[in-house]
């Protein structure tokens, strides 16, 4: 019974889908694309201007490697203050570090010291309390928690 009832809102919700339009839709070139209607996968070698071997040889801005922090010094600092980043993944060149946000704010400002490290400084109107740091790269993002302390 169950599968049965699945089954029907598949059926309906791909019957709906059709009616929107979305069928024929096309995707935008990329690792993978819709081509009448079937998909297809791109390569390194089917994207204008790239090849295996220079991805291999300027690994610079890896989007295989997700970036990790080991550590935030301080790890409990007020509104304002300047904040080390360590970790690994970061990225070799500036272009590669999106974001580094404070919870929902974003960082006054921040820059890449190297693939290991990143400095900091928080912003001023920060509330108090346990906050996540979070660093976004082209490989994707990560995460410590860090204490917020009242200003004196």
């Amino acid at each position: 019974m169950r599968v049965a009832t699945l089954f029907m809102i598949m059926m309906l919700s791909f019957e709906g889908l059709a009616l929107m339009g979305v069928t024929q839709a096309r995707a935008q070139p990329g690792p993978m694309s819709l081509e009448d209607g079937a998909a297809a996968i791109r390569t390194a070698e089917s994207l204008p201007g790239t090849s295996e071997k220079i991805l291999k040889e300027d690994p610079v801005c890896d989007p295989s490697h997700r970036p990790q922090i080991t550590k935030i010094e301080p790890d409990e600092f007020q509104p304002g203050a300047k904040v080390v980043i360590m970790g690994e993944d970061f990225g070799q060149e500036k272009q590669c570090l999106f974001e580094v946000t404070f919870g929902y704010e974003k960082a006054k400002d921040f820059m890449l010291v190297g693939n290991e490290r990143i400095e900091a400084t928080a912003p001023d109107s920060l509330s108090t309390g346990m906050i996540f740091v979070s660093v976004i790269t082209g490989g994707g993002g990560a995460r410590s928690a860090v204490l917020v302390k009242k200003q004196e």
